[in-house]
């Protein structure tokens, strides 16, 4: 019962809403009143509403809760006679800023009321306005079971004003919470990859030859290389000392005597020829 209910009265407020456009530009009557445009985080807020009472105060304490934003309240009548024409000019305005100083999300909000109350935000200007919006809009208009044209022209529906801050910034405690435990879970990713990295870096180094089984065979040539010159030099050694003997013994006092002594002799007995003489 209640969602055919819901479906009548969008079925109605539609048919409200196509007598406002005229059938011009008329969006899809299934994509109304559902989420078109997201803005996670907006950096300012513009709010369309009275500047007293307790709606205007609802939505600054819950974004200072939630998430400090910076807001730009455009001052509006929100019932009476020419409200729907500042409520449309507010938007309309909003949207007319320069790109730099221009809201990054709107709410167009107001309290709960009858219905003739709430009237202003089923006019035609009020709708094209919203509808038209280079800015996403939130409608918070009336209560949870208040309805009007503006909440099927806007990108979003809030039940209550303070609804519509909700949906319009997380909780900065969870944003700053969740940045955190991603930071965790990051950090867990590369200490993971570095252990799997330092395993298989492990597990290959295991396979490799040992140095002393590289170096082994060399050392062994090197040991017997060194054999082989200790050998050599001692037999050059022993050549050298034998040859060394035999010539020092050539070189000894008695011998040297000796043949003093027999070439003394042989000068003796030598003749001189006197024909050499003269």
């Amino acid at each position: 019962y209640a969602s055919g209910r819901a479906s009548l009265e969008t079925s109605f407020m539609y048919s409200l809403l196509a007598r406002a456009y005229g059938n011009n530009n008329l969006p899809d009557s299934s994509n109304m009143c559902h989420e078109t445009t997201s803005v996670a985080l907006p950096r300012t807020i513009g709010v369309v509403t009275s500047p007293t009472g307790s709606v205007i105060r609802d939505i600054l304490h819950r974004l200072a809760d939630r998430f400090p934003s910076h807001v730009l309240v455009w001052p509006v009548l929100v019932q009476g006679e020419g409200a729907a024409g500042q409520v449309a000019a507010a938007v309309r305005g909003f949207g007319a800023m320069p790109q730099s100083e221009r809201p990054d999300l709107l709410i167009v909000a107001r309290g709960g009321g009858s219905i003739e109350d709430l009237w202003a935000f089923n006019e035609e200007p009020v709708v094209r306005a919203i509808a038209e919006s280079v800015i996403p809009v939130i409608s918070a208009v009336g209560h949870e079971t208040d309805t009007t044209l503006a909440d099927f022209a806007a990108d979003r529906r809030a039940p209550t004003p303070t609804a519509a801050a909700e949906m319009a910034v997380p909780v900065r405690s969870e944003l700053l919470g969740g940045v955190a435990e991603l930071g965790l879970r990051a950090s867990r990713a590369v200490n993971r990859s570095h252990a799997l990295a330092r395993e298989r870096l492990e597990a290959r180094a295991q396979r490799l030859p040992r140095l002393a089984d590289l170096l082994s065979p060399q050392q062994q040539r090197a040991d017997d290389l060194g054999e082989r010159l200790r050998a050599a030099l001692g037999l050059q050694l022993a050549h050298a000392r034998g040859a060394l003997a035999r010539t020092s013994g050539a070189l000894r006092p008695a011998v040297l005597d000796t043949r003093v002594a027999h070439a003394r002799d042989r000068l003796a007995r030598l003749t001189l020829d006197p024909a050499v003489l003269d």
